[in-house]
This record gives structure tokens, C-alpha cells and sequence, in this order.
């Protein structure tokens, strides 16, 4: 039982390292533009979501691919689409049950879906600053969002 654990926890600190790599790069990205996202119009600033949510899902489906790969490696399920699809499916804590791990490695199916709440809380927020930068960056001078604690 040990062993599972210990796996599932090296894969977790894999895809942790991953998806923040993954945000402070997006975040690097858009602090380089940051004068050309002030000019930008409302469609410039849906493109600037638009490629934020892209990436964020892409970070989220090399991880869950990650796991699947963990579960190819071990045969744990009969090919890689099965191993995929119940990744996807603990990753975002879906969970049908119609596909389901061997007994000695079902812990992983939980630690990966802890794994993957926890990390889409992490894209929500990065998400959300982003957004708030964006509308911010709209805001007249002196103005500030209501209940951001810095306007009138």
C-alpha cells in the first residue's frame, strides 16, 4: 500500500511542477505585452482570456496524461484511450466508476483527484487575476473596481 502512496505522491509533485512552471511562464508572457494589452480594445482583451484559458487547459491535460501515462507504464488499464479517460475523469473528480483501478493501486484515483481540484483552484485564481488586471487596465484613471479597497 506504501508504494502506490509514494508514486501517486511524486506524480502529484510532477504535475505541481508543471503547472507552475506553466503559470509563471503565461504570467511572463503577458507582463512582457503588458503596454501592448493597455492598448488593446475588448476584443484584444477576449484574445488575451482566449489564449489564457488555452494554456491553462493545456497544462491540465498534460497532466492528466501524465497519470495516464503512469497507468499505461504499470498496465493498470487495457490501453492508453482507458487510461486517459479515467484520468480525465479523476482528475476533474467526475469519477463515472465505470472504469476503476486495480485494487492494490486504488488510491491513486484519489490522490490524483485531490491532485486536480487542487490545482484547478490555482488556475481559477490565476484566471480570476488576470481578469482582474484586464479590467482593471479599463478603468478610467483614479477609478478602481468596486470593493477592491483603492477608489471612491
Amino acid at each position: 500500500m506504501l508504494r502506490p502512496v509514494i508514486i501517486a505522491f511524486l506524480i502529484v509533485g510532477i504535475c505541481v511542477v508543471i503547472h507552475t512552471i506553466g503559470l509563471v511562464y503565461i504570467a511572463e508572457i503577458l507582463v512582457a505585452r503588458r503596454q501592448k494589452l493597455s492598448a488593446m480594445g475588448t476584443v484584444g482583451h477576449v484574445a488575451v482570456l482566449l489564449f489564457v484559458f488555452a494554456m491553462v487547459v493545456t497544462l491540465h491535460m498534460i497532466e492528466a496524461m501524465i497519470w495516464a501515462g503512469f497507468y499505461q507504464w504499470w498496465n493498470l488499464f487495457p490501453d492508453l484511450e482507458t487510461s486517459w479517460y479515467f484520468s480525465l475523469t479523476s482528475y476533474t473528480t467526475i469519477g463515472f466508476g465505470d472504469v476503476t483501478l486495480p485494487e492494490k493501486w486504488r488510491m491513486l484515483g484519489g490522490v490524483e483527484g485531490f491532485s486536480g481540484v487542487l490545482l484547478c483552484g490555482i488556475s481559477t485564481a490565476f484566471i480570476m487575476i488576470v481578469l482582474n488586471a484586464l479590467l482593471i487596465n479599463r478603468m478610467p484613471d483614479g477609478d478602481s473596481l468596486p470593493g477592491a479597497g483603492g477608489g471612491t
